[in-house]
């Protein structure tokens, strides 16, 4: 019996070691979120981000900009063509954005980002880039390719410190999650990521201000034409619904909220929709430049924070 015991709590943590192996890294300081990468995956710096390997402190006369925010902002390409390197490029050589967005990550995932590592690069300016869905607050990610874990948030079934330090728990509870998982909107946790962002941003004398990105296929104004592209009725206007719901919030947090809409429209519509028909809310890298560009353009009307 004691040795069929040690040969089971052996494979157990022979299993765990190979699920924190599969498994982020990185904890979050204050919620025990993980990262679900690890530095050098697709692309990714040291860190866990799709960014280049960046001194903390900027250069003398460099002003820096923290970005936050998901897969629209990751880029589905290269770091290089995702938006915010268009846009740091627009800008000019006296600016350098910061990307520390992650795909699948929530509102409540970019704050703990800008808290653990986004004051560190000393911004004069922080962007969290909202997507729609961020009005739903992540439960779960499944994605299929190594090393990004199923990931299960804060309000699963399993005890908060199993859920935080046991990678195999959260693995298995995300796959059985999986099978009767849906999307669950929550208002309150969106403006009270806004408030805090606000919050913090002004005791450091920092500038904030709020992107709305929505799907790529609003570039068709048409709304019958956009539902086919989404391939699912409702989509598109679901899309609308949120992120005038988002621009809503924003304003009672009093955070500046500006809509790219008008970056995701450009003659002819839909000409920059990516060769997958499939993927109907991610822009091309062509979108990215047209969204970067659009960004740029309000980065620099922003007035200095902090008389900076």
């Amino acid at each position: 019996m004691l040795l069929a015991l040690a040969g089971t709590l052996g494979s157990l943590a022979a299993a765990e070691g190979l699920a924190r192996h599969h498994d982020g890294a990185l904890l979050f300081p204050d919620d025990g979120r993980r990262y679900a990468t690890k530095g050098g995956a697709h692309g990714t710096n040291s860190l866990g981000f799709h960014e280049r390997e960046l001194p903390l402190v900027p250069p003398p006369g460099v002003r820096s900009v923290v970005v936050l925010g998901d897969s629209m902002t990751w880029g589905t390409t290269t770091a290089e063509q995702a938006w915010p390197r268009v846009a740091e490029t627009a800008l000019g050589a006296n600016w350098r954005l910061v990307n520390l967005s992650h795909y699948g990550y929530d509102a409540e995932q970019s704050l703990a980002t800008l808290q653990a590592f986004g004051w560190a690069y000393q911004p004069e300016l922080v962007v969290f880039a909202s997507y729609v869905n961020d009005l739903v607050p992540t439960e779960l990610i499944t994605v299929g390719e190594p090393p990004l874990p199923a990931w299960v948030g804060l309000h699963g079934a399993l005890p908060a410190g199993l859920r935080q330090w046991s990678s195999l728990a959260r693995l298995g509870e995300g796959l059985v999650r999986s099978f009767r998982f849906s999307e669950r909107e929550a208002r309150e946790p969106f403006k009270d990521v806004l408030i805090r962002m606000r919050d913090a941003s002004t005791e450091r004398g920092v500038a904030l201000l709020v992107l709305g990105l929505g799907p790529h296929v609003l570039a068709e104004a048409d709304p019958v034409a956009c539902e086919a592209l989404a391939g699912g009725a409702g989509r598109c206007a679901t899309a609308r619904r949120r992120l005038d719901d988002q621009a809503a919030i924003a304003g009672e947090a009093g955070v500046p909220f500006e809509p790219l809409i008008r970056a995701l429209q450009p003659p002819p519509a839909g000409g920059w929709f990516p060769a997958n028909p499939e993927d109907w809310e991610h822009p091309s890298p062509e979108g990215h430049a047209r969204i970067g560009k659009a960004a740029a353009e309000l980065i620099r009307g922003l007035p200095r924070a902090g008389g900076r």
